[in-house]
């Protein structure tokens, strides 16, 4: 079992709001590395850095408030944030609050769940989940195949490769990138607008739904029967990897763009 090393650092200052700490914990790791984060109440950005090393950094607001537990187990590291709410005429509303930046070895499965913030994965290539409550979800850089979505919040996946899955309640999301061949991706907003760039030789297998709005394409879509302007369903190029979707009220707009080079 690999354990805790090197060195703890603690920052606390004191204010008449509470107190406010940082700590960074570094944890060795093995060759199959995996990234658990359940945040209550904050930011939490995953990025990548050197082999076999994790490195959590926790910026803490109000700690007396918040309870706090990193640990690791062998590969897998475990980050865990509880925040104190206390009600008011506004509802409820947090005491406390944790910001996370975590460095991970490239090869990390990750799987994020925020409560109230935003999650930032960068650089990720084994895949994994993202998810919010309320906050937006960003993907940046990434391989692999990843899922999750928002309650309330955009999605937007950049210069990536793989297979994606994502739902948004009430947002919009944003892809760019390339879809792999026999990849299953869905995407999904209940309000708000899709728009897809991928490049001009990706084949995809199509269909689309939206409820109230548009669709519109630069692609020529073979097999494409007649219907309502809010349906688009048939194949690009070779149908390689399949891609859906659906929107309630919004639009959708799939661009083509020259080939990625990607991660």
């Amino acid at each position: 079992m690999f354990g805790l090393i090197l060195l703890v650092a603690v920052l606390a200052l004191a204010c008449d709001s509470g107190t406010d700490e940082t700590r960074e914990q570094k944890f060795e790791v093995g060759a199959s590395p995996r990234l658990l984060v359940g945040a209550g109440n904050g930011d939490v950005i995953v990025r990548t850095g050197p082999d076999r090393e994790i490195v959590v950094t926790s910026d803490v607001t109000r700690l007396e408030n918040v309870d706090l537990d990193v640990t690791a187990d062998g590969d897998v590291v475990t980050v865990r944030s509880v925040t104190t709410f206390s009600g008011n005429l506004l509802g409820d509303m947090a005491e406390g609050r944790v910001d996370f930046t975590i460095t991970v070895p490239v090869n990390t499965e990750i799987d994020v769940g925020v409560g109230s913030g935003a999650v930032t994965i960068e650089g990720a290539r084994a895949g994994g989940r993202a998810t919010a409550a309320a906050g937006d979800v960003t993907l940046r850089d990434v391989s692999g195949d990843f899922t999750g979505g928002t309650g309330v919040g955009d999605i937007a996946i950049t210069n990536s490769s793989g297979s994606f899955q994502f739902t948004t309640g009430s947002g919009g999301i944003t892809f760019e990138g390339e879809l792999t061949p026999d990849g299953l991706n869905e995407l999904e907003t209940g309000v708000g607008d899709v728009t897809v760039t991928i490049p001009d030789d990706n084949g995809i297998a199509l269909d689309v739904s939206v409820s109230d709005g548009s669709v519109s394409t630069e692609f020529a879509v073979a097999d494409q029967p007649a219907g309502s302007p809010g349906r688009l369903s048939g194949t690009v190029g070779d149908g390689g990897a399949q891609l859906s979707i659906v929107v309630g009220v919004g639009s959708v707009d799939i661009r083509a763009a020259s080939p990625v080079t990607g991660p």
